[in-house]
């Protein structure tokens, strides 16, 4: 050994000082989904990996609308923990807040704003200095007028739905009501009696009509029936056989979408034919039924099934409030 001390130190192995490496970490797995599934880290410079970027949505957090304060916590906890692995310190509620300048998160415009900060910083575009302020983010870039235009348009979107539910409601009560008088008159008539009935008048036509996609044809048939009935003390008996003791009933027969015999049955059963047989009410022989027996049109259902599924459609669309269109209405 040296009895120089300055030679004991030049000969002893020089040591370097240790550092701090933050490793990236790996690849985000898919997380359950009260966990948003995102995945990037950045590097012990500081950088982004390539290939591993955050791509946040609104749509990956558990929140189904964005209107207070806790649902902006949902992005900043998700953005505390992942900045946490880059060895951040974790950001409050209100330093989003001044950094944004949005005084009251209260809309999906708001959220939007605070995750496209999250995003930028936990993708390295924007740098929070040593003094806490950012470096790449302009609050302009991101101005609350998106909030207001975001507000107004949700507004007239509800006062729409709103609108679009009432003609519907109104159209299924309509159809509603004809469909119903129309199944009940023929459940009155199922056990009604027939007779053969005079084909006065017969006569089918095809109306075209055009539009800008092209034209179509539409079937129409007419007919005139003469039914002779004799009173048999409170009812009646009805044939197509005309003497002295009859009275005559006329009646006239239109095709049409909610008629009991469709246009179809009409060209088929009367072309040609001098007598037909009609259903009739022996208490009052000016009902009649022209194709007897219950029948059912399965495309009556249409004018309420159609509009009906439209109208769930739109109470369950979550970007419109039918009930909040009806007060925004109500309430000019």
């Amino acid at each position: 050994m040296s009895d120089n001390f300055w030679d004991t130190v030049a000969d002893a192995p020089e040591k370097e000082p240790p550092t701090s490496v933050l490793a990236p970490s790996e690849p985000g797995e898919v997380f359950p989904p009260a966990s948003p599934a995102f995945d990037g880290a950045r590097s012990s410079s500081g950088m982004v990996d390539s290939g591993r970027i955050y791509t946040a949505q609104l749509s990956d957090f558990d929140v189904s609308v964005w209107d207070s304060e806790n649902d902006a916590q949902e992005i900043i906890d998700w953005f505390n923990q992942e900045y946490a692995k880059q060895g951040g310190s974790g950001k409050s509620l209100k330093f989003f807040k001044e950094a944004t300048d949005i005084s009251s998160f209260n809309s999906k415009a708001d959220a939007k704003t605070f995750l496209a900060l999250a995003l930028g910083i936990l993708n390295g575009k924007i740098n929070i200095d040593k003094n806490g302020d950012l470096e790449g983010w302009i609050s302009g870039d991101h101005p609350q007028w998106m909030k207001q235009y975001e507000a107004s348009a949700t507004k007239w979107a509800n006062r729409a739905a709103a609108s679009a539910f009432t003609v519907l409601m109104i159209g299924v009560l309509v159809s509603g009501s004809i469909l119903t008088v129309s199944l009940l008159g023929q459940l009155d008539g199922e056990n009604w009696p027939t007779g053969e009935a005079e084909v006065v008048e017969f006569e089918e036509w095809v109306e075209t009509s055009c539009g800008d996609e092209g034209c179509s044809d539409t079937q129409y048939a007419f007919a005139t029936f003469r039914l002779h009935c004799v009173l048999y003390g409170v009812e009646w008996k009805c044939d197509g056989n005309a003497t002295a003791n009859t009275t005559v009933f006329e009646y006239t027969y239109e095709s049409g979408f909610f008629e009991h015999a469709p246009v179809a049955y009409m060209i088929d059963e009367l072309s040609g034919e001098k007598t037909h047989a009609i259903a009739y009410n022996p208490l009052n022989p000016e009902e009649v039924d022209l194709r007897p027996g219950f029948q059912m049109n399965w495309e009556w259902l249409l004018p309420v099934f159609i509009p009906c599924a439209i109208l769930l459609v739109i109470a369950r669309n979550p970007h419109v409030s039918v009930k909040a269109g009806y007060s925004s209405i109500f309430s000019r």
